[in-house]
C-alpha cells in the first residue's frame, strides 16, 4: 500500500514536467480576432501539463484554447498539443481558423496578442474556460 501511495505521488507529481519556452507566449494570453479590419473578438489561451501516449508516460505541455465573440457569444473550449500544434502554428503565423457564428462557417480570423492593462482586462472580463 505505501508503495502504491509513493507511485501515485510520484505519478501525479507536477513539479518536474518542463517547462516549454516556445509555448510562453500562449500562458495566460489574450489574441484579438479581427476579420475584414473588424474586431470580432478575442482568443483566450492557457498551457498545462498532460501525460500523452504511449501508456501515458509521457510528459508534455498542452494548449487550452477558446474564442470570445464580441456579442457576449463563448464558444467551448479546445485543445492543441504535439506533435502536430496546429492552433500554435497558425497563432504564430498571425491568424487561426475558426468557425464564424456569423456564417456557421470556418473563416481565417486574423490574431494579435494582446498586452498590457487591456490584456489584464479582457482575461478578466472573458473569464478563461466559462461558458458564460
Amino acid at each position: 500500500m505505501i508503495v502504491a501511495m509513493r507511485w501515485l505521488g510520484k505519478w501525479f507529481n507536477e513539479s518536474d514536467w518542463t517547462r516549454d519556452p516556445e509555448l510562453d507566449i500562449f500562458r495566460d494570453s489574450v489574441w484579438e480576432l479581427t476579420l475584414d479590419g473588424q474586431v470580432r473578438g478575442w482568443l483566450t489561451t492557457s498551457v498545462s501539463i498532460m501525460r500523452s501516449f504511449p501508456f501515458l508516460w509521457e510528459k508534455q505541455e498542452c494548449l487550452w484554447w477558446q474564442t470570445h465573440w464580441a456579442d457576449g457569444q463563448h464558444d467551448l473550449v479546445e485543445e492543441d498539443y504535439g506533435p502536430g500544434w496546429y492552433t500554435v502554428n497558425e497563432l504564430r503565423d498571425g491568424y487561426v481558423l475558426v468557425d464564424d457564428p456569423k456564417t456557421q462557417a470556418e473563416a481565417r480570423f486574423e490574431a494579435n496578442p494582446m498586452t498590457g492593462a487591456e490584456r489584464d482586462r479582457l482575461w478578466k472580463k472573458l473569464d478563461h474556460g466559462s461558458n458564460g
